[in-house]
């Protein structure tokens, strides 16, 4: 058995941290494998602590042992001549994406945020890129009033006649202090909207509306690193494409 499948053996005993470095390694499996465990520890926000329980929960000693016995199945299948080109996996995905988002999903999005008083747009990290992507793009809409928000920085009064968009890839860790404050808005609470990636995303009972897009996993060898990014920019590409083929002119 190797490590991704004792990993995916031991998930269900997995604590929330346990999970989330779960999930980090899968999408991010070269970092775990080949940076220190101070850049990992600083780039996922996770404590070294943190990551050496989760080597010792999966039967090492503790994290160098677990990232040594990690880096070299890595190296096997990284090395696998059957291996797909990048140029092969984006446009699996972007194709994906386009079979997976629906008219009925992008009609939604376009109602709300056309009946809206102002939209605010949230991403951090690298969910940044499609933020400020569908910012640009909103504002070609003579009808719509678009912010892009930094997270640090969120809104400080709420109107249940705003749209939030929230673009977030895995965890949300960003929008927990949002949530908690949305949660004791009321009746001011605004329409809330997920995109993602993970189909259990942790936030995803906040939102009133959520799109799950395709994903790569990296496990399988690929080197693909903004496999989430560009999943994010393909939907907003079919997004503005519908907003200009609705407009009422």
């Amino acid at each position: 058995m190797n490590i991704f499948e004792l990993m995916d053996y031991k998930v269900s005993s997995f604590s929330k941290t346990d999970r989330r470095i779960y999930e980090l390694i899968k999408k991010f499996p070269e970092q775990f494998a080949y940076l220190s465990i101070s850049e990992i520890s600083a780039n996922g926000d996770i404590s070294k602590p943190a990551l050496s329980r989760f080597a010792q929960k999966l039967g090492f000693s503790g994290y160098l042992e677990f990232q040594y016995q990690f880096s070299q199945e890595l190296k096997e299948r990284t090395g696998h001549p059957q291996m797909t080109s990048n140029a092969e996996v984006y446009g699996k995905l972007l194709k994906e994406v386009e079979q997976t988002v629906t008219n009925e999903d992008l009609e939604a999005v376009a109602e709300h945020i056309r009946n809206s008083r102002q939209v605010c747009i949230f991403g951090s990290n690298m969910s940044r890129l499609p933020a400020e992507l569908l910012n640009i793009s909103l504002r070609f809409e003579s009808d719509v009033l678009c912010n892009l928000v930094q997270t640090d920085v969120p809104p400080a009064n709420h109107n249940h006649r705003d749209v939030y968009i929230v673009f977030s890839a895995i965890t949300g860790n960003s929008y927990q202090d949002l949530m908690r404050d949305l949660r004791t808005a009321g009746e001011n609470k605004p329409y809330l909207i997920l995109i993602t990636v993970n189909s259990k995303h942790p936030l995803r009972h906040n939102f009133d509306q959520t799109i799950v897009l395709p994903t790569v996993s990296l496990a399988d060898g690929n080197h693909i690193v903004f496999s989430d990014t560009f999943a994010f920019m393909m939907f907003i590409d079919m997004f503005t494409v519908y907003l200009k083929n609705t407009r009422k002119d």
